[in-house]
Protein backbone atom coordinates (compact mmCIF):
# COMPACT_ATOMS: atom_id res chain seq x y z
CA UNK A 1 0.00 0.00 0.00
CA UNK A 2 2.83 2.33 0.74
CA UNK A 3 4.36 1.70 -2.57
CA UNK A 4 0.75 3.76 -4.05
CA UNK A 5 1.28 6.88 -2.55
CA UNK A 6 3.28 9.52 -3.52
CA UNK A 7 4.31 10.29 -0.49
CA UNK A 8 6.24 6.76 0.12
CA UNK A 9 9.40 8.22 -1.76
CA UNK A 10 11.53 8.98 0.93
CA UNK A 11 12.13 5.90 2.70
CA UNK A 12 13.82 6.75 5.99
CA UNK A 13 10.90 9.31 6.77
CA UNK A 14 8.11 7.40 5.68
CA UNK A 15 9.34 3.90 7.15
CA UNK A 16 9.57 5.53 11.05
CA UNK A 17 6.52 7.47 10.57
CA UNK A 18 4.21 4.83 11.02
CA UNK A 19 6.15 3.52 14.17
CA UNK A 20 6.21 6.86 15.57
CA UNK A 21 2.67 7.30 14.34
CA UNK A 22 1.44 4.24 16.67
CA UNK A 23 3.03 4.25 19.18
CA UNK A 24 1.90 7.82 19.68
CA UNK A 25 -1.74 6.91 19.10
CA UNK A 26 -4.54 6.57 21.97
CA UNK A 27 -7.28 4.56 21.70
CA UNK A 28 -10.82 6.87 21.62
CA UNK A 29 -12.86 6.49 25.10
CA UNK A 30 -15.36 4.81 22.39
CA UNK A 31 -12.37 1.65 22.21
CA UNK A 32 -12.47 1.08 25.63
CA UNK A 33 -16.33 1.51 25.65
CA UNK A 34 -16.64 -1.26 23.27
CA UNK A 35 -14.02 -3.17 25.32
CA UNK A 36 -16.51 -3.11 28.60
CA UNK A 37 -19.22 -4.26 27.18
CA UNK A 38 -17.34 -7.06 25.73
CA UNK A 39 -16.19 -7.77 29.16
CA UNK A 40 -19.54 -7.36 30.52
CA UNK A 41 -21.04 -10.13 27.64
CA UNK A 42 -18.41 -12.73 28.14
CA UNK A 43 -19.71 -12.27 31.89
CA UNK A 44 -22.54 -12.74 31.30
CA UNK A 45 -21.81 -15.61 29.34
CA UNK A 46 -19.78 -17.25 32.17
CA UNK A 47 -23.02 -16.88 34.41
CA UNK A 48 -25.41 -18.33 32.29
CA UNK A 49 -23.08 -21.28 31.96
CA UNK A 50 -22.27 -22.23 35.50
CA UNK A 51 -25.08 -21.48 36.77
CA UNK A 52 -26.44 -25.37 35.09
CA UNK A 53 -23.52 -26.24 37.72
CA UNK A 54 -25.20 -24.56 40.48
CA UNK A 55 -28.52 -25.73 40.15
CA UNK A 56 -27.45 -29.65 38.89
CA UNK A 57 -29.10 -31.00 42.30
CA UNK A 58 -32.92 -29.43 42.25
CA UNK A 59 -33.02 -29.77 38.74
CA UNK A 60 -32.02 -33.57 39.09
CA UNK A 61 -34.29 -34.09 41.78
CA UNK A 62 -37.19 -32.81 39.48
CA UNK A 63 -36.76 -33.62 36.07
CA UNK A 64 -35.35 -37.16 37.41
CA UNK A 65 -32.08 -37.53 35.58
CA UNK A 66 -29.29 -39.69 35.75
CA UNK A 67 -25.36 -38.60 35.96
CA UNK A 68 -25.23 -39.68 32.47
CA UNK A 69 -27.59 -37.16 31.01
CA UNK A 70 -25.78 -34.87 33.68
CA UNK A 71 -22.62 -35.80 31.77
CA UNK A 72 -24.12 -35.37 28.11
CA UNK A 73 -25.19 -32.18 29.43
CA UNK A 74 -22.20 -30.73 29.86
CA UNK A 75 -19.81 -32.55 27.23
CA UNK A 76 -21.91 -33.01 24.23
CA UNK A 77 -24.25 -30.61 24.95
CA UNK A 78 -21.96 -27.35 25.74
CA UNK A 79 -18.59 -28.28 24.58
CA UNK A 80 -19.19 -30.04 21.70
CA UNK A 81 -21.34 -27.82 20.21
CA UNK A 82 -19.03 -24.60 20.98
CA UNK A 83 -16.33 -25.90 19.33
CA UNK A 84 -18.17 -26.92 16.15
CA UNK A 85 -19.90 -23.06 16.27
CA UNK A 86 -16.90 -21.63 16.60
CA UNK A 87 -15.54 -21.97 12.95
CA UNK A 88 -19.16 -21.00 10.85
CA UNK A 89 -19.74 -17.85 13.65
CA UNK A 90 -15.64 -16.86 13.04
CA UNK A 91 -16.70 -16.78 9.28
CA UNK A 92 -19.96 -14.79 9.83
CA UNK A 93 -18.30 -12.23 11.90
CA UNK A 94 -15.48 -11.46 9.42
CA UNK A 95 -17.70 -10.91 6.54
CA UNK A 96 -20.64 -9.23 8.29
CA UNK A 97 -21.17 -6.57 11.47
CA UNK A 98 -19.70 -8.11 13.85
CA UNK A 99 -21.95 -6.51 16.64
CA UNK A 100 -24.93 -8.08 15.27
CA UNK A 101 -23.29 -10.99 15.02
CA UNK A 102 -22.42 -10.83 18.64
CA UNK A 103 -26.06 -9.22 19.77
CA UNK A 104 -27.37 -12.12 17.68
CA UNK A 105 -25.05 -14.58 19.94
CA UNK A 106 -26.45 -13.02 23.08
CA UNK A 107 -30.16 -13.20 21.97
CA UNK A 108 -29.45 -16.83 21.08
CA UNK A 109 -27.97 -18.30 24.37
CA UNK A 110 -30.52 -16.17 26.33
CA UNK A 111 -33.43 -17.69 24.79
CA UNK A 112 -31.05 -21.20 25.02
CA UNK A 113 -31.26 -19.77 29.42
CA UNK A 114 -34.69 -19.10 29.36
CA UNK A 115 -35.87 -22.32 27.76
CA UNK A 116 -33.88 -24.14 30.67
CA UNK A 117 -36.53 -22.87 32.97
CA UNK A 118 -39.51 -24.08 30.69
CA UNK A 119 -37.88 -27.48 30.39
CA UNK A 120 -39.99 -30.61 31.44
CA UNK A 121 -38.01 -33.32 30.14
CA UNK A 122 -34.31 -34.27 29.35
CA UNK A 123 -34.61 -33.05 25.65
CA UNK A 124 -36.01 -30.02 26.14
CA UNK A 125 -32.61 -29.18 28.85
CA UNK A 126 -30.33 -31.11 26.51
CA UNK A 127 -31.33 -28.71 23.33
CA UNK A 128 -31.54 -25.83 25.39
CA UNK A 129 -27.19 -26.44 26.35
CA UNK A 130 -26.98 -26.86 22.72
CA UNK A 131 -28.01 -23.74 22.00
CA UNK A 132 -26.52 -21.79 24.96
CA UNK A 133 -23.33 -23.65 23.61
CA UNK A 134 -23.76 -22.20 20.07
CA UNK A 135 -24.62 -18.94 21.38
CA UNK A 136 -21.31 -18.35 23.61
CA UNK A 137 -19.30 -20.10 20.57
CA UNK A 138 -19.73 -16.82 19.00
CA UNK A 139 -17.60 -14.93 22.13
CA UNK A 140 -13.84 -15.91 21.40
CA UNK A 141 -13.62 -14.90 17.66
CA UNK A 142 -15.55 -12.07 17.34
CA UNK A 143 -13.86 -10.46 20.58
CA UNK A 144 -10.63 -11.70 19.17
CA UNK A 145 -11.43 -9.65 15.96
CA UNK A 146 -12.39 -6.63 17.61
CA UNK A 147 -9.79 -5.66 20.32
CA UNK A 148 -7.26 -4.97 17.11
CA UNK A 149 -9.19 -3.13 15.67
CA UNK A 150 -10.45 -1.18 18.63
CA UNK A 151 -6.75 -0.40 20.01
CA UNK A 152 -3.31 0.87 18.35
CA UNK A 153 -0.49 -1.68 19.00
CA UNK A 154 1.05 0.47 21.94
CA UNK A 155 -2.39 -0.30 23.59
CA UNK A 156 -3.22 -3.69 22.15
CA UNK A 157 -1.41 -5.24 25.12
CA UNK A 158 -2.89 -3.54 28.22
CA UNK A 159 -6.18 -4.20 26.10
CA UNK A 160 -5.81 -7.47 25.53
CA UNK A 161 -4.58 -8.16 29.13
CA UNK A 162 -7.71 -6.62 30.53
CA UNK A 163 -9.92 -9.18 28.71
CA UNK A 164 -7.75 -12.04 29.32
CA UNK A 165 -7.89 -11.30 32.94
CA UNK A 166 -12.03 -11.00 32.60
CA UNK A 167 -12.29 -13.97 31.01
CA UNK A 168 -10.39 -15.76 33.28
CA UNK A 169 -11.88 -14.62 36.35
CA UNK A 170 -15.43 -15.25 34.31
CA UNK A 171 -15.96 -18.51 36.08
CA UNK A 172 -15.14 -16.95 39.57
CA UNK A 173 -17.68 -14.20 38.90
CA UNK A 174 -20.10 -16.28 37.25
CA UNK A 175 -20.48 -18.49 40.91
CA UNK A 176 -20.39 -15.89 43.02
CA UNK A 177 -23.05 -13.84 41.36
CA UNK A 178 -24.90 -17.13 40.36
CA UNK A 179 -25.14 -17.91 43.72
CA UNK A 180 -26.30 -14.31 44.67
CA UNK A 181 -28.88 -14.47 41.68
CA UNK A 182 -30.28 -17.43 43.11
CA UNK A 183 -30.81 -15.86 46.49
CA UNK A 184 -32.46 -13.24 44.92
CA UNK A 185 -34.33 -14.47 42.92
CA UNK A 186 -36.03 -16.59 45.87
CA UNK A 187 -36.60 -13.16 47.60
CA UNK A 188 -38.63 -11.83 44.99
CA UNK A 189 -40.88 -13.98 44.63
CA UNK A 190 -44.02 -12.39 46.45
CA UNK A 191 -43.37 -9.55 43.75
CA UNK A 192 -43.71 -12.13 40.39
CA UNK A 193 -47.33 -12.73 39.08
CA UNK A 194 -49.16 -15.42 40.45
CA UNK A 195 -48.66 -17.82 37.76
CA UNK A 196 -45.10 -17.45 38.27
CA UNK A 197 -44.68 -17.74 42.24
CA UNK A 198 -45.36 -21.56 42.34
CA UNK A 199 -42.27 -22.63 40.38
CA UNK A 200 -39.53 -23.62 41.35
CA UNK A 201 -36.19 -21.60 42.53
CA UNK A 202 -34.00 -22.42 40.14
CA UNK A 203 -37.10 -22.40 36.82
CA UNK A 204 -37.29 -18.64 38.14
CA UNK A 205 -33.31 -17.96 38.04
CA UNK A 206 -33.36 -18.82 34.68
CA UNK A 207 -35.41 -16.82 33.39
CA UNK A 208 -33.94 -13.82 35.70
CA UNK A 209 -30.95 -14.43 33.74
CA UNK A 210 -32.49 -14.50 30.26
CA UNK A 211 -33.93 -11.07 30.61
CA UNK A 212 -30.36 -9.75 31.80
CA UNK A 213 -29.87 -10.51 27.82
CA UNK A 214 -31.89 -8.19 26.48
CA UNK A 215 -29.78 -4.39 28.34
CA UNK A 216 -26.93 -6.87 26.75
CA UNK A 217 -27.87 -6.69 23.74
CA UNK A 218 -28.26 -3.56 23.34
CA UNK A 219 -24.99 -2.15 25.02
CA UNK A 220 -23.76 -4.51 21.71
CA UNK A 221 -24.90 -3.08 19.60
CA UNK A 222 -24.40 0.76 20.94
CA UNK A 223 -20.78 0.17 20.20
CA UNK A 224 -19.32 2.13 17.38
CA UNK A 225 -18.47 0.21 14.73
CA UNK A 226 -15.00 -0.20 14.17
CA UNK A 227 -13.38 -0.52 10.83
CA UNK A 228 -11.66 -3.71 10.30
CA UNK A 229 -8.05 -2.58 10.66
CA UNK A 230 -8.82 0.58 11.63
CA UNK A 231 -6.23 0.84 14.77
CA UNK A 232 -3.61 -0.89 12.85
CA UNK A 233 -0.37 0.75 10.92
CA UNK A 234 -0.35 0.67 7.10
CA UNK A 235 1.59 -1.79 6.02
CA UNK A 236 3.40 -2.57 2.63
CA UNK A 237 2.08 -5.57 1.16
CA UNK A 238 3.43 -9.13 1.50
CA UNK A 239 3.01 -11.77 -0.83
CA UNK A 240 1.27 -14.76 0.43
CA UNK A 241 3.15 -17.99 2.04
CA UNK A 242 2.64 -19.90 -1.04
CA UNK A 243 3.79 -17.10 -3.65
CA UNK A 244 6.86 -16.64 -1.00
CA UNK A 245 7.40 -20.77 -1.28
CA UNK A 246 6.78 -20.96 2.27
CA UNK A 247 5.27 -24.42 4.01
CA UNK A 248 1.77 -24.64 3.83
CA UNK A 249 -0.21 -25.93 6.40
CA UNK A 250 -0.74 -29.08 4.34
CA UNK A 251 3.03 -29.52 4.73
CA UNK A 252 3.25 -28.24 8.22
CA UNK A 253 1.22 -30.83 9.35
CA UNK A 254 2.17 -33.91 7.42
CA UNK A 255 6.08 -33.17 8.58
CA UNK A 256 5.54 -32.52 12.42
CA UNK A 257 2.07 -34.95 12.71
CA UNK A 258 3.69 -37.24 15.83
CA UNK A 259 4.11 -33.75 17.32
CA UNK A 260 0.47 -32.26 16.72
CA UNK A 261 -0.91 -35.98 17.39
CA UNK A 262 1.04 -36.43 20.88
CA UNK A 263 -0.12 -32.47 21.63
CA UNK A 264 -3.43 -33.28 21.59
CA UNK A 265 -3.86 -37.18 22.55
CA UNK A 266 -1.68 -35.89 25.88
CA UNK A 267 -3.38 -32.86 26.74
CA UNK A 268 -6.96 -34.18 26.02
CA UNK A 269 -6.43 -37.17 27.65
CA UNK A 270 -5.51 -35.23 30.22
CA UNK A 271 -8.54 -33.11 30.34
CA UNK A 272 -10.44 -36.45 30.72
CA UNK A 273 -10.92 -35.62 34.44
CA UNK A 274 -9.65 -32.84 34.81
CA UNK A 275 -12.12 -30.81 32.49
CA UNK A 276 -15.00 -32.40 34.37
CA UNK A 277 -14.08 -31.64 38.33
CA UNK A 278 -15.10 -28.09 37.93
CA UNK A 279 -18.41 -29.56 36.70
CA UNK A 280 -18.71 -32.77 39.20
CA UNK A 281 -17.06 -31.34 42.49
CA UNK A 282 -19.78 -29.49 43.25
CA UNK A 283 -22.16 -31.73 42.40
CA UNK A 284 -20.95 -34.29 44.74
CA UNK A 285 -20.95 -31.55 46.91
CA UNK A 286 -24.51 -30.46 47.07
CA UNK A 287 -25.82 -34.05 46.92
CA UNK A 288 -22.78 -35.19 49.88
CA UNK A 289 -23.63 -32.33 52.31
CA UNK A 290 -26.53 -30.57 51.12
CA UNK A 291 -24.90 -27.71 49.96
CA UNK A 292 -27.78 -24.49 48.72
CA UNK A 293 -26.78 -23.16 45.37
CA UNK A 294 -26.19 -19.98 47.22
CA UNK A 295 -23.66 -21.57 49.31
CA UNK A 296 -22.21 -23.69 46.72
CA UNK A 297 -21.97 -19.94 44.30
CA UNK A 298 -19.77 -18.90 47.36
CA UNK A 299 -17.36 -21.73 47.78
CA UNK A 300 -16.68 -22.12 44.21
CA UNK A 301 -16.38 -18.81 43.37
CA UNK A 302 -13.86 -17.70 46.44
CA UNK A 303 -11.71 -21.27 45.17
CA UNK A 304 -11.79 -20.13 42.06
CA UNK A 305 -10.79 -16.71 42.43
CA UNK A 306 -7.45 -17.57 44.87
CA UNK A 307 -6.69 -21.05 42.45
CA UNK A 308 -6.78 -18.60 39.46
CA UNK A 309 -4.40 -15.82 40.72
CA UNK A 310 -2.16 -18.94 42.86
CA UNK A 311 -2.02 -20.81 39.25
CA UNK A 312 -1.14 -17.76 37.18
CA UNK A 313 1.47 -16.72 39.16
CA UNK A 314 3.08 -20.74 39.66
CA UNK A 315 3.00 -20.40 35.82
CA UNK A 316 5.27 -17.50 34.96
CA UNK A 317 7.37 -17.66 37.71
CA UNK A 318 8.31 -21.33 37.25
CA UNK A 319 8.47 -20.47 33.36
CA UNK A 320 11.42 -17.80 34.06
CA UNK A 321 13.19 -20.43 36.24
CA UNK A 322 13.13 -23.55 34.22
CA UNK A 323 13.04 -22.24 30.75
CA UNK A 324 16.94 -21.33 30.91
CA UNK A 325 17.70 -24.81 32.40
CA UNK A 326 15.23 -26.76 29.87
CA UNK A 327 14.99 -24.75 26.78
CA UNK A 328 12.38 -25.82 24.12
CA UNK A 329 11.22 -28.62 26.05
CA UNK A 330 9.90 -26.21 29.69
CA UNK A 331 6.85 -25.23 28.95
CA UNK A 332 5.61 -28.52 27.72
CA UNK A 333 7.41 -30.10 30.88
CA UNK A 334 5.85 -27.89 33.04
CA UNK A 335 2.20 -28.82 31.43
CA UNK A 336 2.53 -32.17 32.01
CA UNK A 337 3.98 -32.35 35.74
CA UNK A 338 0.88 -29.47 36.46
CA UNK A 339 -1.67 -32.04 35.00
CA UNK A 340 -0.10 -34.67 36.79
CA UNK A 341 0.18 -33.28 39.93
CA UNK A 342 -3.86 -32.04 39.52
CA UNK A 343 -4.68 -35.65 38.87
CA UNK A 344 -3.17 -37.09 42.05
CA UNK A 345 -4.18 -34.52 43.98
CA UNK A 346 -7.80 -35.60 42.97
CA UNK A 347 -7.52 -38.49 45.24
CA UNK A 348 -8.18 -36.37 47.75
CA UNK A 349 -11.66 -36.00 46.84
CA UNK A 350 -12.06 -39.45 48.97
CA UNK A 351 -10.79 -38.78 52.28
CA UNK A 352 -12.53 -35.52 52.71
CA UNK A 353 -15.47 -35.43 55.10
CA UNK A 354 -17.10 -31.55 55.00
CA UNK A 355 -18.59 -28.92 52.27
CA UNK A 356 -15.29 -26.51 52.88
CA UNK A 357 -13.19 -29.50 52.83
CA UNK A 358 -14.07 -30.20 49.02
CA UNK A 359 -13.86 -26.55 48.44
CA UNK A 360 -10.43 -25.94 49.78
CA UNK A 361 -9.52 -29.03 47.21
CA UNK A 362 -10.99 -27.33 44.16
CA UNK A 363 -8.80 -24.67 44.77
CA UNK A 364 -5.71 -26.61 45.20
CA UNK A 365 -6.45 -28.18 42.01
CA UNK A 366 -7.24 -25.20 40.07
CA UNK A 367 -3.63 -23.35 40.88
CA UNK A 368 -2.08 -26.30 38.81
CA UNK A 369 -4.48 -26.68 36.28
CA UNK A 370 -4.09 -22.72 35.87
CA UNK A 371 -0.51 -22.69 35.97
CA UNK A 372 -0.89 -24.88 32.74
CA UNK A 373 -3.33 -23.37 31.10
CA UNK A 374 -1.30 -20.01 30.87
CA UNK A 375 1.66 -22.23 29.49
CA UNK A 376 -0.30 -23.81 27.14
CA UNK A 377 -0.56 -21.18 24.62
CA UNK A 378 3.11 -20.54 24.69
CA UNK A 379 3.28 -24.09 23.23
CA UNK A 380 0.75 -24.19 20.50
CA UNK A 381 1.99 -20.46 19.28
CA UNK A 382 5.36 -22.20 19.12
CA UNK A 383 3.79 -25.20 17.52
CA UNK A 384 3.53 -23.28 14.25
CA UNK A 385 4.49 -20.48 12.28
CA UNK A 386 3.26 -17.05 11.88
CA UNK A 387 1.42 -18.05 8.57
CA UNK A 388 -0.10 -20.85 9.53
CA UNK A 389 -0.28 -20.12 14.02
CA UNK A 390 -4.07 -19.06 14.06
CA UNK A 391 -5.55 -21.89 11.85
CA UNK A 392 -2.79 -24.50 12.95
CA UNK A 393 -4.38 -23.76 16.31
CA UNK A 394 -8.08 -23.98 15.44
CA UNK A 395 -6.94 -27.27 13.99
CA UNK A 396 -5.62 -28.57 17.29
CA UNK A 397 -8.74 -27.40 19.55
CA UNK A 398 -10.98 -29.10 16.91
CA UNK A 399 -9.16 -32.45 17.45
CA UNK A 400 -9.45 -31.96 21.44
CA UNK A 401 -13.04 -31.82 21.38
CA UNK A 402 -13.79 -35.17 21.61
CA UNK A 403 -11.81 -35.51 24.36
CA UNK A 404 -13.98 -32.35 26.58
CA UNK A 405 -17.46 -34.43 25.09
CA UNK A 406 -16.32 -38.05 27.04
CA UNK A 407 -14.76 -36.45 30.31
CA UNK A 408 -18.39 -35.33 31.69
CA UNK A 409 -19.99 -38.37 30.07
CA UNK A 410 -17.88 -40.98 31.05
CA UNK A 411 -17.88 -39.69 34.80
CA UNK A 412 -21.39 -39.86 34.51
CA UNK A 413 -21.78 -43.64 33.20
CA UNK A 414 -19.50 -44.79 36.06
CA UNK A 415 -21.18 -42.96 38.41
CA UNK A 416 -24.54 -44.77 37.40
CA UNK A 417 -22.75 -48.29 37.42
CA UNK A 418 -21.71 -47.27 41.16
CA UNK A 419 -24.61 -46.20 42.42
CA UNK A 420 -24.93 -48.71 45.34
CA UNK A 421 -21.51 -47.89 46.42
CA UNK A 422 -22.41 -44.68 48.72
CA UNK A 423 -19.31 -42.56 47.21
CA UNK A 424 -19.53 -43.45 44.12
CA UNK A 425 -19.47 -40.37 42.36
CA UNK A 426 -16.17 -39.45 44.56
CA UNK A 427 -15.03 -42.60 42.96
CA UNK A 428 -15.84 -42.05 39.75
CA UNK A 429 -14.37 -38.53 39.42
CA UNK A 430 -11.58 -39.93 41.27
CA UNK A 431 -11.21 -42.73 38.65
CA UNK A 432 -11.57 -41.11 35.73
CA UNK A 433 -9.13 -38.11 36.63
CA UNK A 434 -6.21 -40.33 37.67
CA UNK A 435 -6.45 -42.59 34.92
CA UNK A 436 -6.56 -39.78 32.30
CA UNK A 437 -3.97 -37.70 33.89
CA UNK A 438 -1.38 -40.61 34.00
CA UNK A 439 -2.01 -41.30 30.64
CA UNK A 440 -1.81 -38.53 29.69
CA UNK A 441 1.34 -37.42 31.34
CA UNK A 442 3.07 -40.08 29.58
CA UNK A 443 1.98 -39.13 25.85
CA UNK A 444 3.05 -35.97 26.41
CA UNK A 445 6.63 -37.24 27.82
CA UNK A 446 7.28 -38.99 24.68
CA UNK A 447 5.73 -36.50 22.71
CA UNK A 448 8.99 -33.70 24.27
CA UNK A 449 11.40 -35.32 21.53
CA UNK A 450 9.40 -34.28 18.68
CA UNK A 451 8.00 -31.35 20.06
CA UNK A 452 11.72 -30.32 20.84
CA UNK A 453 12.98 -31.05 17.07
CA UNK A 454 10.11 -29.08 16.12
CA UNK A 455 10.84 -26.45 18.44
CA UNK A 456 14.85 -25.92 16.80
CA UNK A 457 13.88 -26.26 13.65
CA UNK A 458 11.16 -23.21 13.93
CA UNK A 459 14.09 -21.06 16.15
CA UNK A 460 16.98 -22.13 14.96
CA UNK A 461 20.38 -20.75 16.63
Amino acid sequence: MAGLSPFAAPVPLDTAAPAALETNRKAPTSAWYALSVLIIATVLGSIDKVILTLLTEPIRQTLSLSDTQLGLLQGAGIVLFTGIATLPLGWLSDRYDRRVVLAACVVLWSAATAMRGTAMDYGVLFVASVGLGVGEAGLTPITNSMIPDLFPRAQRVLANAVFALSAIFGSALGALLGGTIVHLTDDLRPWLPVSMQQLEAWRLTFFVLASAGIPVTLLVLSIRRTSRGGAQEAKPAVPTAEAAGITTLREHLRLHWRTFAGLVTGVGLTSVGLSSLGTWLPIVTARTYGVTPVQMGQGMGVAFLCGTVAGGLLGVLSMRYVQPRMGPAAALRLIMLGNLSAALMSTLLLFTSSANHNFMLLGLLVVPLIGSAVLLPNVLQDAAPPHLRARTIAMLTLASLPFGVVGPLMVGMLSDALKSMPNGLAVSIVATTLVGGCLGAMVLRATEGPFVRLMREAHPT
